[in-house]
């Protein structure tokens, strides 16, 4: 039997991820603000890097890390399966969840629904509900909340806190700036640089947030399965975790 095992350093896997965030995020302002300031429409490669824009590399990047995540949370349950963890469950249903984030990054499923909602709320003067898909968002932010929360407290102490700071990064971005940016676009329309700060802040704290995630994960699999490890059997491929060092 030959067993192949996996070392997990959260760092040598987070770090790189946190480096082409700060990357992608510099490549839109800078394009972004040489685009406003030098009067230019067409600015080569922006739309590839635009933050405001769809199916571009900030849009690939954000959506593989997102399935990123949603692979480790699966592992988790496959081990906790394994290891009969009482929270299998809810580990499957977390990492279901970000498939679904996954595919909204890469589809704009929410996006979608901006409009109906829009009309539903009258259509003009929204201010900080310009992008009205924020209304269901938080309403579905406050039930997994409930949902996950004896989940949340059955966990580590440091792997739960890494959880809530992630989350706030990620939803400060997503629900919080978004608010702002709203509100901003609605009254200044979208071809300032302050509209574009917005954007690319919003869009930076979401990518942050999953990387500091995926930093959670990985630090919890370490702490409490030690290394994974691949044995290859014939054609039957067999996944386990050995004990965490003492």
């Amino acid at each position: 039997m030959d067993a192949r095992k996996i070392p997990l350093n959260p760092w040598a896997i987070t770090w790189p991820l946190s480096v082409a965030t700060v990357l992608l995020v510099a490549a839109n302002m800078s394009m972004q603000a040489y685009r406003l300031i030098a009067h230019q429409e067409h600015v080569v490669g922006l739309a590839m890097m635009s933050m405001d824009g769809e199916n571009n590399l900030p849009a690939l990047f954000s959506t593989l890390l997102l399935f990123c995540a949603s692979l480790l949370l699966a592992l988790i349950a496959v081990l906790e399966r394994r290891h009969e963890g009482i929270d299998v469950s809810k580990w499957a249903i977390l990492a279901a969840g970000f498939m679904l984030m996954a595919m909204d990054e890469s589809l704009s499923f929410h996006e979608k629904a901006i409009a109906p909602l829009r009309a539903l709320l009258g259509g003009q003067h929204l201010g900080i509900f310009f992008f009205a898909w924020v209304i269901p968002g938080f309403a579905l932010v406050f039930f997994l909340g409930a949902f996950f929360l004896r989940f949340l407290l059955r966990l580590p102490r440091r792997t739960a806190i890494a959880f809530v700071v992630s989350a706030a990064i990620y939803l400060g971005g997503a629900l919080g700036v978004e608010l702002i940016e709203g509100w901003w676009r609605e009254a200044h329309g979208h071809k300032n640089l302050i509209y574009h700060v917005l954007v690319s802040l919003e869009e930076g704290m979401e990518m942050a947030g999953v990387i500091a995630f995926i930093h959670a994960l990985l630090r919890y699999v370490a702490g409490r399965f030690g290394e994974v490890r691949f044995a290859f059997a014939g054609t039957r491929d067999k996944l386990s975790a050995s004990e965490p060092a003492k």
